[in-house]
């Protein structure tokens, strides 16, 4: 059970977005020096060393669409109006424009009924910003798709695996694997299936991965006021490393 805070927030960024947000998820980011602040969704490239997080919009629908570059997550931020969807079939485009209402880029989301077996986060699959388009890692069931400053981490739930982790390096030099639907993806640096949620108390998410006399964790928090995540490596019960989160999406859906 989340709090009502979570609860609050997630209709906050439901009412802005709603149809970027299909599922029940949260999204967050957080920069050097500034806190955690919670987002409309963030974009991992798959065709680039980069994550996209776009801002939840303002009343005028002005967002900001922050760019994380790889390694590290140096931010740079862009400015730009959110408009309606233009839906076709089983995508919708929301074009990002400018102040004066020039063109600067768009948004490209698949409707999430025909993703197999189940959208569990937003369904976001490229972003355009001038003349670059960044394709998004997306997968079906998707529990946590997190980015620390040096990898990018992805935990998914299987039909007869448990829960699979992913984690993911120097994306730009794998080719890309594209999904029937229309999703993306890259090789994974590492699979492990037979993951387990070992905590879900409160707003708190924990699912551990055994490989090779090694235990990863991947926790974050769906608590849009306290928000936080990253992964941990252990052997034997002994920390060997710990690597916080830049940016996540979370599924509410254990």
């Amino acid at each position: 059970m989340f709090s009502a805070a979570a609860a609050g927030g997630i209709a906050i960024a439901a009412c802005v977005a709603a149809q970027l947000a299909p599922a029940p998820s949260i999204s967050m980011f957080t920069r050097t020096g500034a806190g955690w602040a919670q987002a409309a969704f963030v974009c991992d490239a798959t065709n680039s060393d980069r994550v996209l997080v776009l801002s939840t919009t303002s009343r005028d629908r002005r967002v900001q669409l922050w760019s994380l570059d790889k390694p590290g997550l140096t931010a740079t931020r862009n400015d730009a109006t959110l408009g309606r969807g233009e839906p076709g079939m089983n995508q919708i485009y929301y074009p990002l424009t400018g102040a004066g209402g020039q063109q600067l880029g768009w948004v490209h989301a698949l409707n999430p009924g025909i993703v197999e077996p189940g959208a569990t986060t937003p369904a976001v699959t490229s972003i355009k910003w001038g003349q670059q388009t960044t394709n998004c890692r997306f997968a079906p069931q998707t529990r946590v798709l997190g980015v620390t400053a040096r990898r990018s981490v992805q935990v998914t739930a299987t039909p007869t695996k448990g829960y699979r982790y992913r984690s993911y390096n120097d994306d730009t030099r794998l080719p890309e694997i594209e999904q029937p639907w229309g999703g993306r993806d890259t090789r994974a640096s590492l699979t492990i299936d037979g993951g387990r949620l070992i905590d879900r108390r409160g707003t708190r998410r924990v699912y551990q991965f055994e490989n090779a006399g090694y235990t990863f964790r991947v926790f974050v928090s769906i608590d849009p006021a306290r928000g936080g995540g990253g992964v941990q490596v252990l052997r034997n019960g002994r920390v060997l490393l710990v690597e916080p989160f830049g940016a996540y999406t979370a599924a509410l859906q254990p």
